[in-house]
Formats: C-alpha cells, sequence, structure tokens
C-alpha cells in the first residue's frame, strides 16, 4: 500500500483550497458593490468620453451639448473635437462595457474590477513560474490582494488595473527573455509597453530605462538578449507612433519640471512605506549577512538563487528608483503613479521572507502584520509619520466596501432629478463631469464659457458638488445676480476627495453629519 498518496492527495486539496481561498477574497474586495459610490471627476471623464465612443466611434471632446475638457477645449482636444489629453485605452474598454451592460456606474467600473482580478492570478502564477515555490507565490499573492492601493485603484473606472496587469505581464516577457525564450519574451515585452502606452505613457518610461540598465550588467551571461530587446523595443515604437504622431504627444514635455524633484521623492517614498512596502523590511537581509558573518557563514545556501532568479530581481530592484525619479519629474503628485511598483514590491517582500527567515513562526507572524496592519510601516517611520496612525488598512477597506456610502454629490445629482427640468443647464466654474454622467444636464463651466452663454444657465453652484478641492464660493456675474434666487438644501458634509483612489484621502464611511448647500435656481421669466 502505497502510504505517500493520501498525502500527496491532502497537499495538492490544500494548494488548491488556499488559492480558491485567495481569489475569492479578491473577487469579493474587487467587485462587491462597485455601484455605491458615484463616479468622481476623474472616473467621469473616463465615462463621458466612452458615452460618446458609443455615439461617435471616437473619443469627442462633445456630445453636442456638453463639453468633456480639464484645461480648455484647445489644449485637450483637437481642432476635430478628439480627446488628445491621453491616450484612449480605458475609453474604449469602458465603451465596450456600456455596450455590453449599458451605461451606468457599475459597468463603468466592471471592467477594470476584472483587470484587477486578472492581475492577481497572472502575477500568483509569475511569482510561481519564476520561483517554482507554491509557498513564494502564495506569500506573494497574499501581499497582493490584501494592498489597500491595490484593490481603492482596481474598483475605478480608470486605467490604473491595466496598467498594473501590463506590468505583471512585462516582468514576464523579460523574465523570458533571461531563461532564453527570447522570441516569446520580446514578444510580451512590446505588447505590455504598448498596453502601457495607451494607458499612461509616463509609466513607460521607467520600464524601457530600467531594461536598459539591466540588459547593460547581465548581458554576458546572456548573448543574445540585447538583439530581442531592441527589437522588442522597435516593435512597441512602431505600435506607439501612431499616437505621437496624431496627439503631438512631444507638445506636453514642456509640463516636466524637476523644481521640486526633492520634495516629490520624499512624499513618494513615505507613501511607498506606509501603503506598499515598509522600508524596515531592508533590514531583514542586512541582519541576516551580518549573523553570518560573526557565525561562520553557516545558512549561506539559503540565499542560493538561480542565474534567472538573480537577473531579474537585479531588474527589480533596478525598476524601483527609476520609477521613482520620472514620476517626481513630472506634473502633479499623485500616489497612482506609484500603482506598477505593487506587484514589484510585493515580489520583493515574499523572497526577503521566505529566503531570509527560516522559522515559519516568524515568517508568518510578518506576513500577518504586513497583509492586515501598517505596524511595521509606523514602527520603521516613527518620527516621519505624516499623519499615518496605526490601523488595520485592508479590514476598513473591506469594512467600507461592505458600507453603503452617502455623499454631497449623491445629494445634489437627487435633488436635481427630481427639481430640474429636463434639458435644463447648470452654470458652475468647474468642470462637474459627475453631473453631466447622472443628470445628462447641460453643464456650463464658467471657466471657459463667454457671458452671454452663461446668462442661458438655469441653475447656478457656487462650489460645484464634485470638485475634489476645498475652494471659495463663486459669485454670480453682477448682470445676473438679480435673476437668481437661492435654494438651501441639506447635504452630507463628505470630503471633497473621499472616493479618489488615494488611501490618505479616501472616505471610508458616510459622514455622520450634514451640512447646507446653496444652489442658486433662475426665478421665471428672467431668461
Amino acid at each position: 500500500m502505497n502510504s505517500s498518496a493520501p498525502t500527496g492527495y491532502f497537499k495538492r486539496f490544500r494548494l488548491v483550497a488556499i488559492y480558491l481561498a485567495i481569489f475569492g477574497f479578491a473577487a469579493i474586495a474587487l467587485f462587491y458593490n462597485l455601484d455605491d459610490r458615484y463616479l468622481w471627476g476623474d472616473e467621469a471623464e473616463t465615462a463621458l468620453l466612452a458615452t460618446n465612443i458609443m455615439k461617435h466611434g471616437l473619443p469627442l471632446n462633445t456630445d453636442g451639448r456638453n463639453t468633456v475638457t480639464l484645461y480648455g477645449p484647445a489644449v485637450d482636444s483637437n481642432k476635430d473635437n478628439v480627446w488628445i489629453w491621453r491616450p484612449w485605452l480605458d475609453n474604449y474598454i469602458t465603451a465596450a462595457s456600456f455596450f455590453l451592460f449599458g451605461k451606468g456606474t457599475e459597468a463603468a467600473r466592471l471592467p477594470f474590477a476584472v483587470f484587477g482580478l486578472l492581475s492577481a492570478g497572472l502575477f500568483t502564477w509569475l511569482v510561481y513560474k519564476i520561483y517554482g515555490s507554491h509557498e513564494t507565490a502564495i506569500i506573494a499573492a497574499l501581499f497582493f490582494i490584501t494592498s489597500e492601493l491595490f484593490i481603492l485603484h482596481a474598483r475605478q473606472c480608470r486605467y490604473y488595473s491595466v496598467v498594473i496587469f501590463a506590468e505583471i505581464w512585462l516582468i514576464l516577457g523579460f523574465y523570458r527573455m533571461l531563461t532564453q525564450r527570447y522570441r516569446r519574451g520580446a514578444f510580451y515585452m512590446a505588447l505590455a509597453l504598448a498596453v502601457q502606452f495607451y494607458c499612461n505613457y509616463i509609466i513607460v518610461i521607467g520600464n524601457i530605462i530600467a531594461i536598459v540598465f539591466t540588459a547593460i550588467l547581465v548581458h554576458e551571461r546572456h548573448k543574445r538578449l540585447w538583439r530581442y530587446i531592441i527589437s522588442g523595443f522597435a516593435a512597441f515604437a512602431l505600435m506607439a507612433a501612431p499616437w505621437i504622431l496624431y496627439a503631438k504627444s512631444w507638445t506636453q514635455t514642456g509640463n516636466i519640471d524637476n523644481r521640486l524633484f526633492i520634495p516629490k521623492l520624499h512624499y513618494y517614498a513615505v507613501e511607498i512605506n506606509f501603503h506598499i512596502f515598509p522600508f524596515v523590511l531592508l533590514l531583514i537581509p542586512a541582519v541576516f549577512f551580518i549573523f553570518s558573518r560573526f557565525s561562520g557563514g553557516i545558512r549561506h545556501a539559503s540565499i542560493e538563487k538561480t542565474p534567472a532568479q538573480r537577473d531579474v530581481e537585479l531588474f527589480l530592484w533596478i525598476l524601483i528608483p527609476l520609477q521613482l525619479a520620472i514620476v517626481s519629474v513630472t506634473p502633479g503628485l499623485f500616489v497612482r503613479y506609484l500603482i506598477p511598483l505593487i506587484p514589484v514590491f510585493a515580489i520583493l517582500q515574499a523572497i526577503l521572507l521566505k529566503r531570509y527567515l527560516k522559522g515559519i513562526l516568524l515568517r508568518y507572524l510578518l506576513v500577518g502584520l504586513l497583509c492586515f496592519t501598517n505596524i511595521l510601516s509606523i514602527f520603521g517611520l516613527y518620527f516621519f509619520r505624516y499623519g499615518h496612525k496605526p490601523a488595520l488598512p485592508i479590514i476598513n477597506l473591506i469594512r467600507s466596501i461592505a458600507t453603503p456610502y452617502s455623499s454631497r454629490l449623491k445629494d445634489v445629482a437627487a435633488f436635481l432629478k427630481k427639481e430640474a427640468a429636463p434639458g435644463e443647464s447648470v452654470l458652475a466654474f468647474d468642470s462637474e463631469f459627475p453631473l453631466i454622467f447622472y443628470t445628462d444636464m447641460q453643464i456650463i463651466d464658467g471657466r471657459f464659457t463667454s457671458g452671454r452663454a452663461m446668462s442661458q444657465a438655469d441653475w447656478f453652484f457656487p462650489i460645484g458638488p464634485s470638485c475634489v478641492f476645498d475652494m471659495k464660493p463663486d459669485m454670480l456675474p453682477d448682470d445676473l445676480s438679480k435673476d437668481f434666487m437661492p435654494i438651501e438644501i441639506e447635504v452630507h458634509k463628505s470630503k471633497r476627495a473621499g472616493s479618489i483612489a488615494d488611501p490618505d484621502k479616501y472616505e471610508y464611511f458616510s459622514p455622520g453629519d450634514k451640512e447646507k448647500f446653496v444652489i442658486y435656481k433662475r426665478i421665471p421669466g428672467t431668461k
């Protein structure tokens, strides 16, 4: 009788159960209650352009009544009213979802949640492929799916989860080349770069430079590597060229500014520590090597790596500072620029724990702390917390997802649906994309509109309900002030940036307090 058969069966069953639990958790976190929160500004921009794709086949900035613009129609769109501020991949993905499921909040976010789940699957398979260890793959997957930053971004109607998926695909392609599967690796690399480019080309730059630097360092071990990297880059360039030529992307290079490079670098480093990778973990290999040195070099076998593992890890460590340097000279200060590094750090976290901590109890204690708390992040930068407090991030997020959320925007949209007549217009000195999406009213953006057009408005908002900034109320033009009467409604006192996928700004639960919100309605007979 073969006594090992039941043991082998039990082991396989246990592995299947663990993987099912991981992906079941990921599915719940990504898909549950997707339509509860209204789309905020950036999401609504994507959804409105997708709606115009449904009508015209192209992401036009206008549907005949409303204009989608951030900085003025002549800035983010061309003379044919086609949106060129960013590439269109996420707009077309959203349009496809609208075509299949109809226009709505859930349909807008659904394809990106799907990409999030696909990312979790591809990532887990990639780690197992590189290390041949289910334990390493499971630990890395746990870090990935319990990342608050990942779940928040993958639940948005925006390109974020697509970029994460492409980053994992890129690592897979480079790993394929490092294991002498050059053609397939170059193909994966080119396609992954193209997908990222057609989402946000800022991310592509750091990846390309990291690949070049790594190739320079490892080319002696991989004689044919350069040939296929160059061919992959050429294929990517051919795929990217149509957009570059059509959108004239080089005109946006004037936005690059390195005057705040150090403060931005500092900000991104702090955000990485508190939301992706606690820097205190870097002490683990340092302590290990010090201990090994003084103990006669024992346990050196525990840090042995295959050439491919060594080279792919070199690529990941090179990629991190390069991506940080690139995003620190780009416009704005956005934590979303860090999301391609989520799978990178999840791999590095997993191998640090698996490779250097031989005690199972200690290893899984740290896994638990890293997955469910930010204690190690607080401990590592205790005197540089900048408002970060001890928390249970993923648990709070799951509770938030399961709890209905009410906001100022929802209240105002509900009021307009009830009180405004079809075809009426709203004057606001902001884009107010969510109001366009949820009310189908005409939004007159006072920043880019003439006085004559403003005089036709039926409603006026001193402060837009979906604006993400705390702003002083705008005043009605003097020649219109006598034509409007104020209406005071009660709305939830929600945070201005409460639905942005940034853990430092995200509002987990509905505010308990309410506030007065003033809307001006045109007096009948004054138009």
